[in-house]
């Protein structure tokens, strides 16, 4: 063949071509307000476009841009359920040809979904395809060709998805939604995936991966399936590697399993939460306390902590939840310290009448983790603790370290209020380097020959007040007054006993 020939060739078959694409895009443009109609009929609600062009992006298709789909009026709905920029329909040829529309693909570009849920416990999303208050087909409809719509394939990029609870005020946002869904049927349960972020006010979650079943076939949509977060903040803790499953049908949730890294350990359990209550057990493990957030200038607490936790109490959001919750646990903390408490510099001031000069110095290097600072270090730290009415109370509280141990029963505040009664046993080597062959030694000492000093603990954590009880405080006094030439001292010792010691602020 010459190169005139292949030349005209080619010339007839762009020409052909073009005619092609020229008559596709007129049936096509011919179907425009056919397509938003068909659309509109599918989903039950009114679909609107500012402009409908013909695409070949990916095959013959059309082009909605500035897409609006609007909610259910029942909702008294102020904004569209769904806006786009840009909507694509990936045509089929065929069909077409036969002046039918048929759809394999749907890709919706930056979608902005607003999901409600009004006080009667309704979703907006339940009437999608007109499946409430709509008749039910006869028993022999007529048949026509297919459905308008076949799809193949259903994407969402670039989303944004608005979640409003009429009912309890909660509202969450998702952003950078991307969301995959494979012959979707409004008339049957979905398999989707989904990508997204989360930042709300007490919850930040980014790299979102969830892989699922939606249905919307019930009296309630549900979604059930596998979720994922790479890293994010539950409050001002910092949490990575979230893994769940979980089953939602708002306003219910469920989160059962559920694990996630927190404090350099990990936290697994489950979680249930409804419209009006919450439900939750936590076992924690090798979580390092010292990376718990403080504000600037506070002491750090630190040790190894593990725990087994279980919560109640309404949902969260309603007034009053804090006063509402109630649970149970258990907790141990190793290589620890109670930070900022000051129970050593306490008991220093409440026996230096009986100490020599400079003896405080010796037992505060020789005794440093009861002594050496405002900081109270232990080797370990466990009991069980009840919470209701905002405070978690303790019988059990049990503390050991090198130089002494202690056993505390009272209370301690969400708002960091403590109120507890301790008593502190030394050690058989700090109670010698305290007491000696004093002869108050059998006044002050248990039935182990160690001293016991009984402490009450109250106010702020972190400043709190440390007194002596007032049987500790007698039984010094007639220890003193018993002996000959130290009423004086023993008037100061009272006076100092009885004062107690606030510790400054720093």
């Amino acid at each position: 063949m010459t190169r005139g020939r292949l030349v005209a060739v080619a010339a007839v078959a762009a020409v052909a071509v073009a005619g092609a694409v020229a008559g596709l895009a007129y049936l096509a443009s011919r179907q425009q307000h056919r397509l938003l109609r068909a659309a509109g009929h599918a989903l039950g609600r009114d679909v609107r476009a500012e402009r409908v062009g013909l695409s070949l992006r990916g095959g013959l298709g059309v082009a909605l841009e500035t897409v609006a789909i609007g909610d259910d009026p029942a909702f008294d709905a102020t904004e569209p359920f769904l806006t786009a920029r840009r909507l694509g329909m990936r045509l089929r040829l065929l069909p077409l040809l036969r002046s039918r529309l048929v759809v394999d693909r749907v890709v919706v570009d930056e979608p902005v979904v607003r999901l409600v849920r009004d006080r009667a416990g309704r979703l907006n999303v339940s009437t999608l395809g007109g499946r409430q208050g709509k008749a039910k087909p006869s028993p022999d409809p007529p048949r026509h060709h297919g459905p308008a719509f076949q799809l193949g394939v259903l994407r969402l990029r670039q989303g944004t998805l608005r979640y409003a609870d009429r009912a309890t005020g909660r509202d969450v946002e998702l952003t950078d939604v991307a969301i995959d869904a494979r012959e979707p049927r409004l008339g049957a349960p979905m398999p989707i995936a989904l990508r997204a972020q989360v930042a709300g006010a007490n919850v930040r979650l980014e790299d979102i991966a969830s892989q699922g079943v939606l249905d919307l076939t019930g009296e309630r949509a549900a979604y059930q399936g596998t979720l994922t977060a790479a890293r994010g903040t539950l409050g001002s803790l910092s949490l990575t590697r979230l893994r769940a499953t979980l089953r939602a049908s708002p306003p219910d949730l469920t989160l059962d399993p559920v694990a996630v890294e927190l404090l350099g350990g990990t936290a697994t359990g489950d979680a249930r939460v409804t419209a009006s209550a919450l439900e939750a057990h936590l076992a924690g493990q090798k979580m390092d306390l010292a990376r718990v957030p403080v504000r600037a200038g506070a002491p750090h607490p630190a040790g190894t902590l593990e725990l087994e936790a279980a919560l109640t109490g309404p949902a969260p959001g309603t007034e009053d939840f804090e006063a509402a919750l109630t649970g149970h646990g258990t907790f141990r903390v190793a290589e620890g310290r109670v930070a900022g408490v000051g129970i050593g510099p306490a008991i220093l001031e409440i026996l230096r009448p009986l100490m020599g000069s400079g003896a405080a110095d010796r037992l505060r290097s020789r005794y440093p983790d009861l002594l050496g600072s405002e900081d109270l270090r232990f080797t370990q730290l466990a009991g069980t603790g009840r919470l209701a009415h905002r405070r978690v109370h303790s019988d059990d509280l049990v503390l050991v370290g090198a130089s002494y141990d202690a056993h505390a029963t009272g209370d301690l505040g969400l708002d960091g209020d403590v109120d507890m009664a301790v008593r502190v046993v030394a050690s058989s080597a700090l109670t010698d380097d305290l007491l000696g062959r004093s002869r108050l030694r059998p006044v002050l000492v248990d039935a182990r020959d160690r001293l016991a000093i009984p402490l009450h603990v109250h106010g702020p954590l972190q400043h709190p007040r440390v007194t002596p009880e007032p049987a500790f405080v007698a039984a010094i006094t007639r220890g003193l007054l018993a002996q000959t030439g130290i009423e004086e001292r023993a008037s100061s010792l009272v006076e100092r006993l009885l004062g107690g010691k606030r510790r400054r602020e720093r």
